[in-house]
């Protein structure tokens, strides 16, 4: 009895709280800036903290929000997305998203592109975008 305790320990361990759903990007050309989008699904009771996202097709990789200020549209870099529990938090167009600024690479129709998720308690989770027209 013990030992199977043990081992649903070791799975609830295991399995993944956070999902990553719908990673996209469009296609851009080498040089220029893109944007990743994608919904996070929080499957725990507990907060999950967004804090840094990473690839080496780009220079730089930032998470930003689009905001209004008067009339005016802007982008600005944000340190982190919280991610309520039992929600679902989507990064899209107009709203808060993965800037990919520099591409070192062209972003073609059908490519899949490979970002690290870096979560506040350190956990890291690994996805692939595909490039489509949305």
């Amino acid at each position: 009895m013990v030992f199977i305790f043990f081992l649903l320990s070791i799975v609830n361990l295991i399995s993944p709280q956070v999902k990553i759903e719908n990673a996209w990007m469009r296609p851009a050309n080498k040089g220029m800036n893109a944007a990743l989008y994608f919904d996070i699904k929080n499957l725990s009771s507990k907060d999950y903290e967004l804090v840094d996202v990473f690839s080496d097709i780009a220079k730089v990789v930032q998470i930003h929000e689009t905001y209004k200020q008067g009339e005016n549209l802007g982008m600005r870099k944000v340190e982190s997305i919280t991610i309520k529990g039992k929600t679902t938090f989507r990064l899209a167009p107009g709203g808060f998203h993965v800037m990919i600024i520099r591409l070192k690479e062209n972003l073609k129709l059908g490519d899949k592109k490979e970002f690290t998720l870096t979560f506040k308690n350190h956990e890291k989770i690994k996805i692939m975008a595909l490039v489509k027209d949305q």
